[in-house]
């Protein structure tokens, strides 16, 4: 079953964080407050998975369920949606919580913004959320996919209304040029991939990752658990995880293990 695991265990000693405030409580219910006034917003589920808990000889095993989530399957929309939603928010020189969805896709919003066109690199289902949400706001969306992304994430894109294509780069290179792009063209990248002097739009996809985590604790009616394993990605949604389960329980956190597909990041 653990035929060629691999893992290793972080030494790094425990420090107060200076950042652990962008997942604090407040910051976390705004996120949700926010996504709550989508018409398609739902709870997704936390399944009980009790038969491979007992086959383990372990109390319990839940897992968060994002399938359903806004009809896109994937929770990669919650973090693109609300780094949009805050992009849009500083623009208009208003706070998130003063522009639902409602009031946010208004025309009144749209003549205050004008036109503008939000870019990102992606395997698939982050680029979806962010074509989807540009389709939501009546806005531009261009998503570049790496070469020997999937045709039918490409096609499931481009049916947002995204201009969308595969380039002949790796992952990397395609962020890069995304960026380069952007810059030429007066594009917004909304990337959750961080690098100097590019972070606060990815503090925001975090931030948006919060509305997963608030579920979470309330579906487990305040009892942490002892354990969380998260996908690691290109690193947005641990670093969420970890620092929302450390700002809602302290030091009596949960352990989280970080888990990774064998042949390189799974960039989504």
């Amino acid at each position: 079953m653990t035929e060629g695991l691999k893992w290793t265990v972080n030494h790094v000693a425990r420090s107060d964080d200076k950042h652990l405030e962008l997942m604090s409580e407040e910051n976390v219910k705004k996120a949700n407050e926010f996504h709550k006034s989508f018409p398609q917003y739902t709870v997704t589920p936390l399944q009980d998975l009790a038969e491979l808990a007992s086959y383990l000889g372990v109390k319990s095993i839940h897992c968060k369920d994002e399938s359903y989530r806004f009809g896109l399957n994937a929770f990669k929309v919650l973090g693109g949606s609300y780094a949009m939603g805050r992009y849009i928010a500083k623009e208009v020189g208003k706070d998130i919580s003063e522009l639902p969805f409602d009031v946010m896709t208004s025309e009144e919003v749209r003549r205050d913004l004008q036109t503008v066109t939000f870019a990102t690199t992606t395997d698939g289902n982050h680029g979806r959320g962010v074509a989807w949400m540009a389709r939501q706001l009546k806005q531009n969306a261009v998503v570049y996919m790496p070469k020997g992304s999937s045709q039918q994430r490409l096609t499931s894109i481009r049916n947002e209304g995204a201009t969308a294509e595969i380039v002949d780069m790796n992952y990397d290179d395609a962020v890069r040029m995304t960026a380069e792009q952007a810059q030429k063209h007066g594009w917004i990248v909304v990337q959750d991939t961080a690098w100097e002097g590019y972070e606060k739009i990815p503090q925001w996809i975090m931030q948006g990752y919060g509305t997963l985590m608030l579920e979470v604790f309330q579906q487990l009616h305040a009892v942490p658990p002892t354990h969380i394993i998260v996908p690691a990605g290109v690193g947005s949604l641990a670093a969420a995880v970890q620092a929302a389960v450390t700002a809602a329980y302290g030091t009596e956190r949960p352990k989280v293990i970080v888990a990774e597909a064998p042949y390189g990041p799974a960039r989504t």
